[in-house]
């Protein structure tokens, strides 16, 4: 049966299969080209409608008495928005979260992360919506009080999360 697909070299033989394999190779290798880029990625132009931010975040070995931390970024875009979320504390953030990103889809821009004690990660880039007015820190201690904190997007920063409470120092 080889015999039949012989052309009139010696020692070469051809098979009917060798244009489904090299389409399928050549397929195989685009995706492998993609997924060494990481896939299609946004690009975003300059003067876009984003910008980036970066944080680094440092939990203390005792960081929240010993337990996972929530912590949301909550970046606003409407002004009389700015108002109501600036009155909540962190407890009242995660009770309403909900209904506020339910509420407001286009209006709020949230970040959630979960870091347990003794953790440290980043510099960690978010984009950054350039129509945001005001941006806030929540953080879920379960120690009582407010742990919320208004954040300036124009700075890097570092968070730093205690036993009761947490910090914010500029990134240098």
């Amino acid at each position: 049966m080889w015999r039949q697909f012989q052309q009139g070299r010696p020692g070469r033989t051809l098979s009917r299969r060798r244009p489904a394999v090299s389409a399928g190779l050549a397929v195989l290798l685009l995706l492998l080209a993609f997924s060494a880029c990481g896939g299609p990625k946004r690009i975003i132009a300059p003067g876009g409608n984003r910008q980036k931010f970066s944080v680094q975040v440092n939990a203390a070995a005792d960081a929240n008495q010993n337990t996972p931390t929530p912590v949301d970024l909550v970046m606003v875009l409407d002004k009389k928005l700015v108002k109501e979320v600036a009155k909540l504390s962190a407890k009242d953030w995660f009770v309403r979260r909900q209904q506020f990103t339910r509420d407001f889809p286009d209006q709020l821009k949230v970040v959630s992360w979960e870091w347990v004690p003794g953790q440290q990660a980043g510099p960690i880039a978010i984009d950054i919506d350039k129509k945001t007015r005001s941006a806030f820190l929540f953080a879920q201690y379960s120690q009582e009080g407010d742990h919320r904190a208004v954040v300036d997007l124009k700075a890097p920063l570092v968070i730093t999360l205690s036993k009761t409470d947490f910090s914010l120092q500029p990134l240098r």
